[in-house]
Order: structure tokens, then sequence, then C-alpha cells
């Protein structure tokens, strides 16, 4: 890891704050949420201080790295050509090497698992690729597929190569291991998969459509215990990414929104909203009843300001939609 990234990445330190009106993205932090991680002490050589990776954590360091470890980092801009004008990394640049060991410009990725290989983990055949929303960034590897062991995977988010950036530079073997947990958790049912709450939609807004079979019912009741409290009853206590309610975001990305209901919102008190005690497919069913719930766009609206919403007849939400 470079000097500058191997100053301990305090757990916690931008996950203390909640999320003010420029936040990204908040489905839940109820009461009954998992509280937010904490320092840990840093791994001794030889010593018994390992901990057991962790999925939840893992899908937060997948969503936004520098943000849920509080590492100072921020991307090159993908926009300024072959100028690296970012902070941080080993470069101090704002970009990480290559395999070979030679810096890695922002090619629109911004150094972010899930921008190279999805929010739904499947790559160029998942919903960023060219059938869906056509993301030039993204990879052919899909790991819900894939035949790499978890060392093979960890070799390979740490050392990089074909097109992944060496990670190991600013994430230590633990965090990596989190990453990888988090893959091989969704893939073997202990997390929910994103294909047990939407369905890939080629040529339609947004790429996918929610799964059916949803009880809308029983998700109204879950939104009111695990998203009122934040975001109000109606979803528009405030804005998401400055222009969507709660409603209006999860009725035209809930392809986002699987991810954080795992790992909360990387850099605010929003920890992960999956309760103890249940499988995967438990799990899906709370997140697509909820999603389903939340496609109402009376008791849900919009709002102001707004970045447009769901019209009727939109595939998003389906039957759902109202």
């Amino acid at each position: 890891m470079a000097d500058d990234a191997r100053g301990r990445a305090v757990f916690g330190a931008r996950l203390g704050r909640l999320a003010s009106g420029a936040l990204a993205l908040s489905l839940g932090c109820s009461a009954s949420a998992p509280p937010p991680a904490t320092p840990r002490p840093e791994r001794e050589s030889g010593g018994d201080h390992a901990r057991a990776p962790d999925g939840r954590r893992g899908a937060a360091i997948y969503d936004r790295w520098w943000a849920a470890l509080g590492i100072d980092f921020r991307p090159d801009n993908a926009a300024s050509a072959d100028v690296a004008d970012g902070a941080g990394g080993p470069r101090g640049d704002g970009t990480l090497n290559g395999a070979g060991g030679k810096a890695m410009l922002n090619g629109g990725h911004d150094y972010r698992f899930k921008n190279l290989f999805g929010w739904d983990l499947r790559g160029a055949d998942g919903v960023y690729g060219a059938q869906y929303l056509s993301k030039p960034h993204v990879l052919a590897t899909d790991l819900l597929s894939v035949d790499w062991s978890r060392q093979e995977m960890a070799d390979r988010f740490t050392r990089g190569g074909a097109g992944v950036p060496a990670f190991g530079q600013v994430l230590d073997s633990d965090q990596i291991a989190d990453v990888v947990a988090f893959v091989f958790d969704v893939r073997e049912g202990r997390l929910p998969r994103p294909d047990q709450i939407w369905e890939l939609s080629p040529g339609t807004a947004g790429g996918y459509r929610l799964k059916s079979g949803a009880n809308v019912e029983r998700g109204r009741q879950l939104v009111g215990e695990r998203c009122a409290r934040c975001h109000g009853t109606d979803g528009r206590r405030f804005p998401i990414d400055d222009s969507h309610s709660l409603g209006s975001h999860t009725r035209q990305k809930a392809y986002e929104d699987w991810l954080k209901f795992i790992g909360g919102q990387p850099g605010t008190s929003m920890s992960s909203q999956l309760p103890e005690g249940q499988d995967g497919a438990a799990h899906a069913a709370d997140i697509l009843d909820i999603l389903a719930a939340l496609c109402d766009r009376t008791a849900f609206p919009a709002g102001e300001p707004s970045a447009g919403d769901a019209a009727d007849g939109d595939v998003r939400c389906g039957a759902y939609l109202k």
C-alpha cells in the first residue's frame, strides 16, 4: 500500500455523519438498523487478531471504498484527457496503478468496483452492459459466475490486471477479503441476489424491471419501520443526489438501491439495513416488498427539487406503479 494510503483507514470517520441533501442514497437508517462499522485494530503480524471477512462491509467498499473507509481520495477527472488531477492514491494524483505498475487513468470508472463490475456484479452481462445502460467502462467479467476461487479473486483485486486497478495499493488484505466475501455471499445465497429482486429488461428505461410477487402492503409496513425515521413518512425529508425523493429514486434506480440495503450508504451514518437471522432469499423478499411499495407515486411523491419520475406505463415498476 502506498505511503499516502497506508495511513490507517479509520472506519466510521465518514460513516458517523448523516448525509445532507447531496446524499447519494440512504434507504433506511432505522433505529433498529445495525450500527455503523467501528474502527478496528491493525492486524498484527503473527498474532491472533484476524477477523472473519464481512460481506456487508464489503458491499460498502464495493460501492465507494474511500467513503466507506474514510480514506482521503478524490479520483482524477475522467474528462481531463491525459492529465491526472485528483488527490490521494499511490501517486497522490487520484489514480491507481494497473498490474504493470503504471498509472491507470480514470476512464469513467472512478476506480470503483461497482463501476467496473456493475451494481449487479455481472459486468458487461449485467445492467451496465451494452443492451441495458451501456456504460463504456464496465468490464466483461461477471463476478457471479466467473470461475475464480476466493484466493484468485482476492489476488486479482490486490494486484490488478485486465482492466482492474491494483486495489492493494489502497486497501489492506482484510478490506479486500471483505469485498470477496460480499461477492461470494451474494453468489451462495447468504446475501440477496439482484436477480431475486429485479430482472434485466433490454431496450427499456433503466434496463431492468422489478420481479413480480411482491407483497405491497407488507412493503408499506417495512418502509415505515426501516425508512421513515430518516426519510420521513412520504420519503421527501431530504433530496437524494440533490434531485430525488426516496420514492422517485427507487422508481428509477432500483438496481442501485438493492446494494444500499446490504452495505448502507458509504460516508454516512446509514449502515446495512438487513436484519440478522435471515438468509439472502428472505432479505431479497423484504427488499422487493419495499421497492414495490415505493412505486406508489401518491404515497411517496417526487417532491422538490425533482429530476423527474417514472411516467405511466414505466416498466421499471411494472404493475406496482401507481
